[in-house]
């Protein structure tokens, strides 16, 4: 597997694109759903199968948008995958009767049955693979299963529990050109009913199947299998079973893939006597075949390509007669089990943990090949938290540093997407949320998080609601949530404003004044408000409309000494204070003679004075007819800001940034008031002097 940075197709991007944004190919009702595709528009099969298949990932694949794909003059469907998809139902595969389909993937769909197949009419001559694995509630109608599909190579029935062994044999008499079965899980221990297909079978997949030992008879016949997996979760060993692996071996002649991942197959204690314990020791067949000291497999005369020994003693020992291993003791044994069982969440699970354990033991050779694959596996399994919470640990340590450096910029999309969707999935989840937000924590920040900031500020905000007690997390998250609002611009500052960020904010700061806690999760949450308010009038008008003055005057007589905080509230009032049509609701006794007495303050240097001294200029732009208050008086506090203004050092360092200077600018036209053109003159002298650049 190969990793690059090379751009996307324009055709891909063209996908993505229309995936977004339905109306360029679809017809839309009032509710903007697709009802058909536009006339004009024909779609190559390339690009059909990729509308579907993606809009499937995305979990947007629903019954009104496969009626998108009715016509197949306009949109041919060949490779169609809606795996794990619980939106369609039987009628909606309705939409797929008329396409000459080549494989298909209707796997884990708990919302479809049996009757669905029907629909394959046209498909009859062209279907070559078909998985309708993982669906519990798959009952056929009748115990007389076939399938009419006289050319279907690939069949996958595995986990369709309760089908009788006459049914299985009945299925396997109507498909004579089978060449791949997967039945994993099925409660069958008599293999029987393969016989009609022993012939020509090349694969067979017997994953998590309970075998009796005369079950083996029949594999043993299957003189043209080149892959069997007889592979089982490791709690369903069943020990006593490695004398037949060497049986296996020299009763298969073109095997070259085997799968014994979970049994006893591989075990080193082998049962078949002490005249071979020389020879085992050694790890060289006497018959002069591989080098191997895994027993069983003394009789191979030349290495495997593909051996799975995960969860066995195989997979510890010194020579593995496979040219690719899939195990959990060694690196590359991990990377290759993480590819083959992506589909198994149970084993996948596992492999996840066995790659956290090495990430804590050892440097890998290949990180971002392990993050693309745990990346993936996260994406294909959404609502597994087992998987979800391994694969977030392990990404954690394998994005360390990741901040400093601006490489593989499409693999650190589509980590964050993993993420970000594993966190929606697992809301509740505590483990999953705080290894999502260390993770996010290693990127660069905003930058690479600015594609998905919708998602991740939606993700993040419900961690506020659900985990009020866990001060670590919401320390975190909230971090997160500032940086990312700090660097959005107007709409997109709207937007997270509308989705809950300002109010979220407010209430945080209520729960901690309440409890009279002035602490980190506090003051971000403040700066948090500051960002999301610059020079974006519908946020901070949210703000006035939560109360947020009240809270802003009672943290000041809460924490009077807190001058990261009161830097970080005078800051938002000053963007406040910019708008206009707001600017009425600060002409209050209570808050003038808050912004008039904080003239003086040295809290923070001369931040919090230069805040209030900005806040006053902009009440004072609206001229002496807007000042309604009796006291403070409008002159006296003019005075006050000038001798404020010419108190402080014209060589001052700030702890500021500007977005633009237009706010200042538009001071300078008040030559009403000279007093509010000399603090716009000071603060632009000031920013233009020590910040040069």
């Amino acid at each position: 597997m190969r990793l690059t940075d090379d751009p996307e197709s324009l055709g891909d991007i063209c996908v993505q694109y229309c995936l977004a944004h339905l109306g360029t190919f679809c017809v839309l009702d009032a509710a903007g759903l697709p009802l058909a595709i536009k006339p004009d528009i024909c779609i190559p099969s390339q690009y059909s199968d990729k509308l579907l298949n993606w809009s499937n990932e995305r979990g947007d694949a629903d019954g009104p948008f496969l009626r998108v794909f009715l016509d197949p003059q306009q949109t041919r469907l060949r490779h169609v995958n809606l795996h794990g998809n619980e939106k369609i139902s039987n009628q909606a595969l309705s939409a797929l009767r008329s396409h000459q389909l080549v494989e298909l993937d209707l796997s884990c769909c708990p919302n479809i049955n049996a009757d669905c197949l029907q629909h394959l009419s046209q498909s009859k001559h062209t279907l070559l693979a078909l998985n309708i694995s993982g669906n519990m509630s798959f009952p056929w109608p009748h115990k007389d299963i076939r399938l009419d599909l006289p050319r279907l190579r690939v069949l996958n029935i595995g986990n369709l529990h309760g089908l009788p062994l006459n049914s299985l044999e009945n299925l396997a008499l109507s498909l004579s050109n089978l060449t791949s079965l997967d039945v994993s899980g099925l409660n069958v221990d008599d293999l029987s009913f393969l016989e009609p297909l022993k012939h020509n079978l090349s694969s067979l997949v017997l994953y998590n199947c309970s075998l009796k030992d005369q079950a083996y008879q029949m594999v043993m016949s299957m003189k043209a299998l080149r892959h069997l997996d007889m592979s089982v979760l490791p709690e369903r060993k069943t020990p006593g079973k490695s004398h037949l692996l060497s049986k296996l071996v020299h009763s298969l002649p073109a095997l070259t893939s085997l799968d014994i991942s979970g049994t006893s197959l591989g075990d080193m204690d082998s049962d078949s006597g002490s005249e071979d314990i020389s020879d085992t020791q050694s790890g060289v067949e006497a018959g002069g075949g591989v080098r191997t000291t895994i027993t069983g497999l003394q009789g191979l005369k030349q290495k495997l390509d593909f051996l799975g020994v995960v969860q066995t003693e195989a997979a510890g020992a010194e020579h593995i007669p496979a040219h690719r291993v899939a195990g959990h003791m060694t690196e590359q044994q991990v990377l290759t089990a993480l590819q083959v069982y992506l589909d198994r969440s149970q084993m996948l699970a596992k492999c996840l943990t066995a790659l956290f354990e090495l990430l804590q033991a050892v440097d890998l050779q290949e990180p971002l090949q392990f993050v693309h694959l745990v990346a993936k596996a996260m994406r294909r399994h959404p609502k597994d938290p087992n998987i979800q919470v391994a694969g977030s640990a392990a990404l954690y340590h394998l994005t360390k540093g990741w901040g400093k450096s601006c490489d593989y910029i499409k693999l650190r999309r589509i980590t964050i997407q993993a993420l970000t969707s594993g966190m929606e999935h697992h809301p509740t989840e505590l483990t999953m949320q705080r290894n999502g937000c260390l993770t996010l924590c290693n990127f660069r920040i905003p930058e690479d998080l600015e594609f998905e900031y919708q998602r991740v500020a939606e993700v993040l905000l419900r961690i506020f609601t659900n985990f009020r007690n866990e001060e670590f997390i919401q320390r975190i998250a909230v971090y997160l949530c500032n940086i990312i609002v700090c660097q959005l611009k107007g709409e997109q500052k709207e937007l997270v404003g509308r989705i809950g960020v300002v109010e979220t904010m407010l209430k945080l700061i209520h729960e901690r004044l309440n409890s009279k806690t002035c602490n980190e999760v506090m003051e971000i949450a403040w700066s948090t408000l500051w960002n999301i308010t610059d020079e974006t009038p519908l946020n901070c008008q949210m703000f006035m409309d939560g109360s947020g003055m009240d809270l802003f005057l009672s943290c000041l007589e809460t924490f009077p000494d807190k001058q990261e905080l009161h830097r970080n509230m005078l800051g938002l009032m000053g963007n406040v204070a910019e708008v206009k049509f707001l600017r009425p609701r600060l002409m209050q006794e209570r808050y003038v003679t808050v912004f008039n007495a904080l003239l003086e303050s040295e809290s923070d240097g001369i931040e919090v004075s230069y805040n209030s001294c900005g806040v006053l200029s902009h009440i004072m732009s609206d001229g002496v007819e807007s000042w309604t208050l009796s006291q403070p008086c409008r002159q006296q506090v003019l005075e006050r800001m000038v001798q404020a203004i010419e108190r402080w050092d014209i060589a001052t360092k700030r702890n500021i940034n500007y977005r633009s200077f237009e706010p200042i600018l538009k001071l300078l036209g008040d030559h009403d008031t000279p007093q509010v053109q000399h603090w716009a003159v000071w603060a632009l002298t000031n920013l233009t002097r020590v910040y040069r650049k």
